[in-house]
């Protein structure tokens, strides 16, 4: 498929070089971009580079009060393309939003070619010694680390200092000083605290991402196995911590690139936070777009656009078309609607 044509756009405005509104435009949305064009000569041209964001409602009262009041009818759909310097705003008559949007997303999957997932995240690379006194410098590091991490955790706060220093060494790229600190702290915790204690889990969860980062796959995927088995025996399934350590864990096999596994993951964690806070919650809309992003690496374009719009969907009906993760579901749907872009 290589262009998809709409007619009967009239275009509203926002644009920073075309102010005039003007009816009886067709839209041709190809690999380029999106032009609007007269019967015969060019209007407006939006390359796909030059996209932040995409937006079609069906036009109502929500779409008034979001986003003003048309000078249209109120049938066909509404359609944004948010730019660096304003927002274009075009209205199509005679097609309907969850149309527009299908031939939208049908067109972007088919244009895009067959689907090719992301691979497997590469080690990062070796640290760079400039001689024998950083090798010996990295080397007291090292061992200074893995000391802070063996002495006695005599309360929490102390456990909470030692995690954040932990966490800097991860930050700053120091995987090994992390490693070290994170390995021998959570032995302390298990011991101070019991290796089920929430907080002693939380350590393991920070050792099994550093892990990850250090490149270390096979073992952080161990690790973070075993903390949610263990979180979910002694909190429950459907637990905060346990919510985390999935989500964790989905994304640890998105690295490793096993899809499979990070989406079921996903979608274990939505069921449970469904049931418990609502389908339209912020937590719940937050796994959505967990998904929808795993889903878009996956190679699963057309999903990825559909869940997007669901997310989009639910933030609006609940008054939160401003929210992050509003803006971040608009910034993907112009992304993924241009067949140049790979995971």
């Amino acid at each position: 498929m290589s262009s998809l044509s709409i007619p009967q756009v009239t275009y509203l405005g926002g644009h920073p070089v075309r102010a005039d509104e003007k009816a009886g435009l067709t839209a041709v949305v190809s690999r380029s971009g999106i032009l609007l064009r007269r019967r015969i000569r060019p209007f407006l041209t939006v390359t796909w580079p030059a996209l932040r964001g995409l937006e079609v409602w069906q036009p109502g009262l929500d779409t008034f009060v979001l986003f003003g009041l048309s000078r249209v009818g109120g049938d066909g759909a509404s359609l944004y393309l948010h730019l660096d310097d304003g927002v274009c705003q075009f209205h199509v008559h005679g097609v309907a939003a969850a149309e527009l949007r299908a031939r939208l997303g049908s067109w972007a999957a088919d244009a895009a070619g067959p689907p090719v997932p992301l691979p497997a995240m590469p080690p990062p690379p070796p640290r760079q010694v400039s001689g024998p006194l950083d090798v010996v410098r990295m080397s007291l590091d090292l061992w200074r680390a893995a000391g802070l991490g063996r002495e006695a955790v005599p309360d929490r706060s102390t456990l909470a200092y030692r995690l954040s220093v932990a966490e800097n060494h991860r930050l700053s790229g120091r995987f090994g000083e992390a490693v070290a600190l994170l390995e021998a702290l959570a032995a302390g915790a298990a011991q101070a605290f019991g290796p089920l204690d929430e907080d002693a889990l939380k350590v393991r969860n920070a050792l099994g991402q550093t892990y990850l980062e250090a490149g270390q796959l096979d073992d952080g995927l161990d690790v973070l196995r075993e903390v949610l088995a263990a979180a979910e025996h002694r909190h429950g399934s459907d637990a905060e911590l346990t919510l985390v350590v999935r989500n964790n864990l989905a994304v640890a096999h998105q690295h490793a690139g096993q899809y499979a596994q990070a989406i079921e993951l996903h979608e274990q964690n939505i069921r449970h936070t469904e049931r418990n806070r609502g389908r339209d919650s912020l937590e719940t809309i937050g796994r959505r777009n967990n998904l929808a992003a795993t889903l878009a690496l996956a190679g699963y374009r057309r999903r990825a656009i559909d869940l997007y719009w669901e997310v989009l969907d639910a933030l609006a009906a609940g008054s939160h078309h401003h929210h992050t993760l509003a803006v971040n579901a608009r910034q993907n749907l112009a992304i993924l609607h241009n067949p140049a872009w790979k995971p």
